[in-house]
């Protein structure tokens, strides 16, 4: 959706066309942060053809890349909200895990895939089959929406805090099948890395997810740090259900604290349907349609 943003408004007329890459700010109100769409122009229209590939996407097209600015602490906190790169929190049955929380562009909550007793490089079908991996990986993540606040009990933060903080499984390169079939090797990838959403594994790796992900492998003591073979922080190739996803972060260490200058993740878009909404003036004039029928 990110990317489809600065297509849009060119398209539309909103932001004047500059050939050949034309350069949207653009403000993400959910969060309040705001990135630069860096939109690839021809004869006054969004670029839609192009031979950039998205493992996971279907078809290549023109690249976007997309530059987020300092998008540490999503929630309005810190880049690490409970003031450490790493922390035990212990399950229900007496197990003590090692997470690591990390929020830059939406909070995230890592473990590593060994201290689960799970392979990394399953793919998502068969991780979302594992009903004793998956309650575990539900339990981590409820410990810390507590950690973050966003739930009082446990109980709580799995009845009503869904969505955030999404987690992760990380481990350190190792080759496997994409569900493609493509063969990943170890010497392509920077770690492997398996995304859960709403209790179910995504089949590729999502692009917000995939940012948070490239600023914990920069942030020394994360166990995403401990895993990740990356060269420089400006290049993390992770290895996903799908293939292959390269995502850039700027990181700098300011004394004690960690500072994200920006995070940059390549997409693509086109406009795929338009269509028309018809609304009743009753609607235009703020009179709800119960209110009109004496409901």
């Amino acid at each position: 959706m990110s990317a489809a943003v600065g297509p849009f408004a060119i398209d539309e007329g909103l932001i004047p066309a500059v050939e050949p890459v034309t350069r949207i700010h653009v403000l993400a109100t959910n969060t309040g942060k705001s990135y630069i769409a860096h939109v690839p122009v021809r004869d006054g229209q969004a670029e839609v053809d192009g031979d950039y590939t998205i493992d996971g996407v279907p078809c290549p097209g023109a690249r976007i890349a997309l530059e987020y600015l300092k998008p540490d602490g999503s929630l309005g906190g810190a880049l690490l909200p409970t003031g450490v790169p790493r922390q035990q929190i212990r399950l229900a049955n007496g197990r003590a895990m090692t997470i690591s929380i990390v929020d830059a562009a939406l909070p995230m909550v890592y473990v590593r895939a060994a201290e689960l007793g799970a392979e990394a490089t399953r793919l998502a079908p068969e991780l979302d089959r594992d009903q004793a991996l998956q309650a575990s990986l539900e339990e981590i993540r409820c410990h810390a929406a507590v950690l973050l606040g966003l739930a009082q009990t446990l109980e709580m933060a799995h009845e009503i805090v869904k969505a955030i903080p999404k987690i992760a499984i990380v481990a350190p390169p190792a080759a496997y099948q994409s569900s493609s079939g493509r063969s990943i090797t170890v010497e392509h990838i920077d770690l492997v890395a398996r995304a859960i959403s709403m209790e179910n594994t995504h089949r590729t790796f999502p692009a917000t997810s995939s940012m948070c992900t490239a600023v914990a492998a920069a942030v020394e003591g994360t166990v995403v740090h401990e895993v990740s073979r990356a060269a420089t922080t400006e290049r993390l190739r992770l290895g996903h259900p799908a293939g292959i996803m390269e995502v850039g972060a700027k990181v700098y260490r300011r004394g004690a604290d960690w500072e994200v200058e920006s995070v940059t993740t390549q997409r693509t878009a086109r406009r795929i349907m338009e269509g028309c909404i018809l609304v009743p003036q009753r609607a235009l004039e703020g009179k709800p349609w119960f209110a009109a029928v004496g409901l």
